[in-house]
């Protein structure tokens, strides 16, 4: 066996751990977008009127917010577009966090419980970074039928 048939097949061994990883993490993170945006969709005024209004500026950010985290979800469990959806997720996550989870102007009551969220989506956030900057691994659907082949 060459060095190099050696090293492909060390590469491919090592890439068997890094891809069921990645599949951890996709599968771990997109069930908290999906229930996010499935709730979303269920309370939509509730939701578009602390955005700013159900008939205005608030409808269309909760429209956008449904379409980001329901979309950008199902992309991460299927792997396809795994890497702009990550990027997507985690511009969103950043806002989000800036604007719900303010922990440092927070009422004293909630101190606690806002820098808990901060925190976690900051977790968040290393999970996306590691995904946008990896792709998806193997374990992924693909526009070509390969799998991993979509990892744009």
């Amino acid at each position: 066996m060459s060095s190099s048939t050696q090293l492909a097949a060390g590469d491919k061994a090592a890439a068997l751990p890094t891809s069921l990883v990645l599949l951890f993490a996709r599968l771990a993170i997109a069930p908290l977008f999906l229930y996010s945006g499935i709730g979303k969709v269920m309370a939509f005024t509730v939701t578009a009127g602390r955005l700013g209004g159900a008939d205005g500026i608030g409808a269309i950010l909760a429209s956008g917010a449904i379409a980001v985290e329901l979309g950008c979800g199902v992309a991460l469990v299927l792997g396809l577009f795994a890497r702009p959806a990550a990027v997507a997720l985690f511009l969103f996550t950043i806002a989000a966090t800036l604007m719900f989870h303010n922990f440092w102007v927070a009422p004293e009551a909630q101190v606690v419980t806002q820098t808990i969220n901060f925190l976690k989506n900051l977790g968040l956030l290393g999970a996306l970074a590691l995904i946008a900057v990896n792709g998806p691994g193997s374990y992924a659907v693909s526009a070509g039928g390969k799998p991993g082949a979509a990892s744009v």
